[in-house]
Parts: C-alpha cells; sequence; structure tokens
C-alpha cells in the first residue's frame, strides 16, 4: 500500500493516525483523540489542528499533576493509569471527588476557563498523559466550534458526576455509599471483564473513607458487612465483586 492510499484511507475514516508534525521516534503508534469518547467524533481537520499542540507527560506514584491554586495551563487527556482529583479541606483532610481511570478521559476540564486549579491531581500509579497547552486549545475552538462542542459536553459529564457524588453524600448510607463505589469501579475498571471481576483499589481506606464522607471505622465495618453477606471478597490489592446485582440494588437503596 502506497502512502497516497493510506492517508486517503485514514481520511475515509476519519482517523487522524499518530502526530504527524511530530519526528518519527518520537509519535505515538495511534493517536489518543481518534479513541478518546470526547475527542473520536470530531472532524479530520479539527483533530490535525490540535494535534501541534500535543505533548506527551509521565508521573510517577504519588506525583501531582497540578496543585490547587496553581496556574491553568494544560488540559490534559489520560492515556494510562489513574489519577485522583481533590480538595484539601481545613482540617487537612482530602475531599476525593474524581477518579480518573479510563484512557482518553480529561483532566483539569473543569478548570479550563479559569486563571488557578480549584484543585488538586495526583497520579495513584504511574500515570502517562497527552497534554494540550490552554492558549493553543482556545486558539483551536475560534478555528472550530464542534471542538467547543465536545469540551461543554466533557464538563456537563463532569458536573454530572459531581451532582451524583453529593447525591450519595446526602441522601445515601454508610453501605450504600460503599456499593455505589463498587458499582462504579465495576463500570469503569478496565479489566472488569476478567474471571472473578478482580478490581483494583488503588486508594487506601483513609482515602476511601473520606471520598465516601464516612469514618475509617464505619467504611470498615460496611467492607466486612458486604464480605460477609457474599457480596464480595477482599485481597491486599482491591476487591473481588461476587454478586454485583446485589450491590446494584444497595447502591438504589432498595
Amino acid at each position: 500500500m502506497n502512502v497516497k492510499t493510506l492517508n486517503y484511507q485514514i481520511a475515509e475514516n476519519n482517523i487522524a493516525g499518530p502526530c504527524r508534525d511530530k519526528p518519527a521516534e518520537i509519535r505515538c503508534a495511534s493517536c489518543i483523540m481518534d479513541t478518546s469518547y470526547y475527542f473520536a467524533n470530531l472532524s479530520l481537520e479539527a483533530k490535525l489542528d490540535l494535534q501541534p499542540s500535543l505533548s506527551l507527560g509521565k508521573f510517577d506514584k504519588k506525583e501531582a499533576l497540578y496543585k490547587e491554586g496553581d496556574t491553568c495551563r494544560h488540559l490534559y487527556i489520560l492515556l494510562s493509569g489513574e489519577v485522583k482529583v481533590y480538595k484539601t479541606l481545613p482540617n487537612g483532610k482530602q475531599q476525593i471527588h474524581k477518579l480518573v481511570q479510563i484512557p482518553g478521559d480529561l483532566i483539569a476540564c473543569e478548570d479550563l476557563y479559569l486563571e488557578t486549579h480549584g484543585s488538586s491531581a495526583e497520579a495513584l500509579n504511574d500515570v502517562t498523559v497527552c497534554h494540550l497547552k490552554c492558549d493553543d486549545l482556545y486558539n483551536s475552538t475560534e478555528r472550530y466550534k464542534e471542538i467547543s462542542d465536545t469540551l461543554l459536553q466533557a464538563m456537563s459529564r463532569d458536573l454530572n458526576s459531581y451532582i451524583r457524588h453529593i447525591a450519595n453524600l446526602g441522601q445515601k448510607n454508610a453501605l450504600q455509599r460503599l456499593a455505589s463505589y463498587l458499582v462504579f469501579l465495576n463500570d469503569t475498571h478496565q479489566e472488569r471483564h476478567l474471571k472473578n471481576c478482580h478490581l483494583k483499589d488503588l486508594l487506601s481506606r483513609i482515602e476511601l473513607a473520606d471520598m465516601l464522607g464516612v469514618t475509617q471505622r464505619t467504611l470498615i465495618r460496611s467492607i466486612k458487612q458486604l464480605e460477609s453477606d457474599g457480596h464480595i471478597d477482599i485481597s491486599r490489592e482491591g476487591f473481588f465483586i461476587l454478586d454485583l446485582p446485589a450491590l446494584e440494588k444497595i447502591s438504589s437503596g432498595s
């Protein structure tokens, strides 16, 4: 297949492919914009307009992508790993309001049009991202309105997630909150279709308790109850979902 034919097929399939402006030795094998929930349906022209602004970034476990109060400079697109987004409360505790786990998801989208970040983001394990400079992104949105539409969709999705989280804290008891979290893990974990539904949990018990708005003692008691009822099994690495329908029923308050 010659280059002309290949380029024609890429255009026909609306696939941007590896960044054409980058040297061959540092190009990704494929472009995350072609598979991201937010960018995949953009026109080829819009994707190619964004590509020159993409840069690869790597963060070690526990390393901050950015901290609350930092100047907003980038939009991050997750390639691999998992990230927690949180606010630090006056008492020093962290209130985790977002876990980013799915490749193609956006980090810091809610801060795009702010001068400084309203929350912090930290790598839960080794994380790789593609990031866009905000100034370049703003310029691209002026040329292609569809980019603004996809960012608005991302912000709306984040807002709905925050609303559900607040509803969980305000309306559900500890057991229901834990069940909701486990259902969320199952829905978002990349290996959820493996045998026994083993879900890695990278949050410490303290972090998980803070996220769910319960004490660590109450969290441990709830975990033991779900385990004794035969709905889950636990290991050092995470959870085994044994009865997902039961968890979904508990989560809904039934």
